[in-house]
C-alpha cells in the first residue's frame, strides 16, 4: 500500500512558527530541502513533527492559530483555484478535486446529507485519526479560506464535528471557528447551508500563482496561430487561456462560438482535426512552457492541466517530446547557467 504523503511546503510553513532543525536533520531534511518543489514527507512524520511544535510552541490552540496565519499565497495552487472560481461552491469542489496536492492519503470530500452540506477537511480514508492540532488546523483552514474568497469576514460553519474528545478548553475553538464546535464524533466535518454554497467569491487582489498563471496563459496564446478565419486557431487559444481554471468541455466550447456541439465538431473536422486533438495540444503548449519555466512541482502543473495522475502527465509529455518532463526541465536550467 503507497505510504500516504504530504507536500514538503506544508512542513515548512510549520517550521516558520517553530525550530524544528534538529527534528528536520532527523529525517535527513531541512528548510531548504522542504522548498524542493517535488518533495513529499510521509504523514507519519508529519504527525510527529506538528506534535513538536504544538508542545514547542507553548500555545495550548496551536492548529487553530497556524490556520488563522494563513493566506491565499499559503495555499498556492489551490487558493488560486479558489479565486478563480466564481461562488464558494465551485471553489471547495476545485479544492476538493485538486486537495491532493497538500495530502494524498486523506480525501477531502463534500457532500449533501438531508439538506446540509457537509465538507471534510482532508480527513476521510487516513490511517490513523490526526492529531486534534492538526485536525483543528485543517478545520480552521476551510474557515479561514472560504472567509477570504467571500470577503464575508465573520462567516461561520453551521456547525463543526470532531472526532477527538474535547480539550481542557474550548473557548478559543468557538471563538476561531464562530461556533461552538461538537467533539467525540465518528468523523470530522463541518456542516455548511446550500445558501453558503453560492455566496460569491470576491477577492480584493489575485494570489501570486494567479498572477504567473495569467501571464503564462496570455504569453502562451500571443505564440499561437493568429488567424482568426480559422476555427481551429480561435478554439485552441481559447483552450490554452482557460486550461489553469479547469479548461473547457466541448459543450462550452461550442457555447463560446456561438453554436452547437455538433456543428463544433463538424466544423473542425474540415479543418482536419477533432477537439480531443486540440485538448492535447493546448495541454503540450502549456505543460512545455510551465516545466521549462521551472516555477511549479510537477505535481502541480500536472493536475492543473487536468491529468488525474501525475504518472498520466508523464507519460504524456514524454510522449510530446521525446523526454520526461525532469529532463525537459534540466535541458533549460542548464541554459540559464
Amino acid at each position: 500500500m503507497k505510504t500516504p504523503t504530504v507536500s514538503g511546503a506544508s512542513i515548512a510553513g510549520l517550521a516558520a512558527h517553530v525550530d524544528l532543525r534538529d527534528e528536520l536533520r532527523a529525517h535527513g531534511l531541512d528548510e531548504k530541502t522542504l522548498m524542493e518543489p517535488e518533495r513529499r514527507i510521509d504523514l507519519s512524520v508529519s504527525q510527529q513533527l506538528w506534535e513538536v511544535a504544538a508542545t514547542r510552541s507553548g500555545d495550548f490552540d496551536f492548529g487553530l492559530h497556524c490556520a488563522l496565519g494563513l493566506d491565499l499565497d499559503s495555499l498556492h495552487v489551490l487558493g488560486h483555484l479558489a479565486t478563480s472560481s466564481r461562488t464558494l461552491g465551485e471553489a471547495l469542489e476545485r479544492i476538493v478535486k485538486y486537495s491532493r496536492l497538500l495530502l494524498d492519503g486523506g480525501r477531502t470530500e463534500l457532500e449533501e446529507v438531508r439538506g446540509e452540506v457537509r465538507l471534510f477537511p482532508g480527513c476521510r480514508g487516513l490511517p490513523f485519526q490526526p492529531s486534534r492540532h492538526v485536525a483543528e488546523f485543517n478545520t480552521g483552514v476551510a474557515v479561514v479560506l472560504t472567509r477570504l474568497v467571500t470577503a464575508v469576514a465573520d462567516w461561520s460553519p453551521r456547525a463543526v464535528s470532531f472526532h477527538h474528545a474535547a480539550p481542557a478548553r474550548t473557548a478559543e475553538a468557538k471563538r476561531v471557528l464562530g461556533v461552538a464546535p461538537v467533539y467525540g464524533q465518528v468523523e470530522q466535518f463541518l456542516t455548511l447551508t446550500p445558501k453558503d454554497l453560492t455566496l460569491p467569491v470576491r477577492v480584493s487582489s489575485p494570489s501570486k500563482l494567479g498572477t504567473y498563471l495569467e501571464a503564462y496563459a496570455q504569453q502562451l496564446v500571443a505564440k499561437l496561430p493568429s488567424d482568426e478565419a480559422s476555427l481551429r486557431a480561435r478554439v485552441l487559444r481559447s483552450l490554452v487561456t482557460e486550461l489553469p481554471n479547469g479548461g473547457l468541455t466541448l459543450d462550452a466550447m461550442a457555447k463560446r462560438c456561438a453554436m452547437t456541439g455538433r456543428t463544433l465538431q463538424r466544423r473542425l473536422a474540415q479543418e482536419d482535426v477533432t477537439f480531443a486533438e486540440l485538448v492535447d495540444e493546448a495541454r503540450r503548449h502549456s505543460a512545455e512552457r510551465m516545466v521549462s519555466d521551472g516555477q511549479l512541482p510537477l505535481a502541480e502543473i500536472s493536475f492543473l492541466l487536468g491529468f488525474q495522475e501525475p504518472s498520466a502527465f508523464h507519460r504524456a509529455f514524454k510522449r510530446w517530446t521525446g523526454k520526461t518532463p525532469l529532463n525537459w526541465k534540466s535541458s533549460f536550467t542548464s541554459r540559464r547557467r
